[in-house]
């Protein structure tokens, strides 16, 4: 697949949502299982019909329009609800819990100081540390978990078999690489719940990370016998299509996702997203043209329509799109394939100078891309740009380890630029490496022809030899490169004038390439 941190980037994932307090858990478990499904508008519209004048337990329904409205990224709108919850009762936990998390990021004080008073307000509920813990986990951030874990223990405490607290430090153990540590708490969750989905979502999702695919499906698909209408366990069913590329079957699953879930614009911009990684190229651009049409706000819709449109050949589009992305984003946003593609979009308009300034940021941001050069190179080279071409390979030699086609591709482009010693240099480490290939021994060989142009060395004549040794047992495949020896090898015998063995060579030419002009001339010379 193409860079693997940019599918991160794009991918929708909902973090775990917890049951109600005590006193309300019938009431709010339907509205929590609608969330934990993605269909937060549903969720939105059940939390709203349970308000009633009963302010503690308007409270409780209000902090979860906010979870609602915090799920949505709509983040001013979450504070609103924390804050009408805890008017509505300054003792309810889970709104100051909530109000931590949409302030910490900004105010890590304010924040901290909300997670306070939430957790001294606590007494026998899970929720609040539920809340907290969830919001460290989902700074993928080691420290914080380790703060989690210690949050939700807490939280066992007042509620030794709360379901999701378990779910929690499973995920909490993840941040921290310790399946071992994870799987035991998705285990006590299943023991707790044993026809939730959600454990064998997550069991699925611990497998799958370690690689172990088969097992990660099989855990998938019994989650689904449990419930089949829990989306986003269908999300992951096409990721792992995605990964073994099925993407037929990866793209059934996700359109399976998608009307499991809230059918809105951000999850049809996640359907053009996962088009886009699955290289469905024109469905995902047809995707992104509706949503713009329809004044769908999100920037990195603006890379993504860039990609396809490379893909698709639309390069002057690819272009300005990707320009209006990098406009309206942070440059501290901005990735390394954003780069990467718009030196290759400038490369296909013929913008030397473009393409080599954006092929030289992607590799400043990211080392790995040092592969580009190779490309700037290639391009260079077809123009006929040896100098150019020169430049750039040996720009990804500062960073990676060249390999045999390096040294071809390098060696060539000197070759060209009449460069015949350093050349030759390069088409020496290809013989060494690939002993048994001509084309590196051919190469020498012609460098080593300009070099001794009037053959008084004949410094040339080993590699040509060494050509016909290997050409010679396909005569008819490498009869090119065995001309081109023969011939080489009749002018030298006729400079020597050793007039037998020139002969012995044009003859070998005239039997590959009868009525060879310069063989016949050359069999004429006395």
């Amino acid at each position: 697949m193409k860079n693997m941190m940019l599918k991160k980037s794009l991918v929708f994932a909902f973090s775990l949502l917890f049951i109600g307090t005590a006193a309300h858990t019938q009431d709010v478990s339907k509205g929590l299982d609608l969330m934990l499904k993605e269909r937060l508008n549903e969720a939105r519209a059940y939390f709203k019909q349970q308000l009633t004048g009963d302010t503690k337990h308007a409270a409780v329904y209000t902090f979860y329009l906010g979870e609602v409205c915090y799920k949505q990224e709509k983040y001013d709108s979450a504070r609103a609800y924390y804050m009408q919850a805890m008017n509505l009762d300054e003792k309810e936990p889970l709104s100051y819990a909530g109000l931590g998390k949409v302030s910490f990021e900004k105010n890590a004080v304010e924040g901290q100081k909300n997670f306070e008073k939430a957790l001294s307000l606590s007494k026998k509920s899970a929720e609040p540390y539920n809340v907290i813990g969830e919001y460290l986990i989902s700074t993928k951030n080691v420290s914080n978990a380790d703060k989690a874990i210690l949050v939700l223990q807490e939280g066992l405490k007042a509620d030794p078999k709360n379901f999701y607290t378990h779910i929690l430090l499973g995920d909490a153990y993840l941040v921290k690489n310790d399946g071992s540590f994870a799987m035991s708490y998705f285990n006590k969750a299943s023991n707790i719940n044993t026809t939730s989905p959600v454990t064998f979502w997550k069991k699925g999702n611990l497998y799958t990370n370690a690689r172990n695919y088969d097992e990660g499906m099989k855990m998938y698909q019994e989650g689904l016998v449990h419930d089949a209408d829990f989306g986003p366990i269908y999300h992951e069913i096409g990721e792992l299509y995605y990964r073994s590329k099925q993407y037929k079957k990866a793209i059934e699953n996700y359109q399976l996702y998608l009307q499991k879930i809230d059918n809105n614009d951000d999850a049809q911009y996640r359907y053009g997203a996962f088009l886009y990684l699955t290289q469905d190229y024109k469905t995902a651009l047809s995707v992104f043209d509706k949503l713009e049409q329809s004044k769908y706000s999100n920037t990195v819709m603006y890379r993504l329509k860039a990609f396809c449109l490379y893909e698709t050949g639309e390069y002057d589009k690819g272009i300005a799109y990707l320009n209006k992305f990098m406009q309206e984003t942070a440059p501290e946003k901005y990735l390394a394939v954003d780069y990467e593609y718009l030196g290759k979009l400038y490369l296909k308009k013929d913008n030397d100078s473009m393409a080599t300034k954006n092929i030289e940021l992607a590799c400043l941001t990211d080392s790995s891309k040092y592969e580009l050069w190779s490309e700037l190179g290639n391009y260079y080279y077809t123009k006929s740009k040896y100098g150019a071409a020169i430049s750039a390979y040996k720009k990804k030699f500062e960073k990676i380890k060249a390999v045999d086609n390096d040294y071809l591709n390098l060696g060539k482009a000197y070759y060209f630029d009449k460069k015949f010693k350093e050349a030759d240099s390069c088409f020496t480490f290809l013989t060494v490496a690939r002993p048994t290939a001509y084309i590196g021994h051919i190469y020498r060989a012609r460098s080593n022809a300009y070099l001794d142009s009037d053959y008084k060395t004949g410094q040339a004549k080993p590699h040509y030899e060494k050509v016909i040794e290997l050409c010679l047992p396909e005569e008819v495949k490498y009869k090119d490169a065995l001309g081109e020896a023969y011939q080489y090898m009749a002018t030298y015998y006729l400079y020597k004038k050793d007039k037998v063995n020139a002969d012995l060579y044009w003859n070998k030419v005239l039997k590959l390439e009868p009525g060879n002009k310069r063989a016949i001339d050359g069999l004429k010379v006395k």
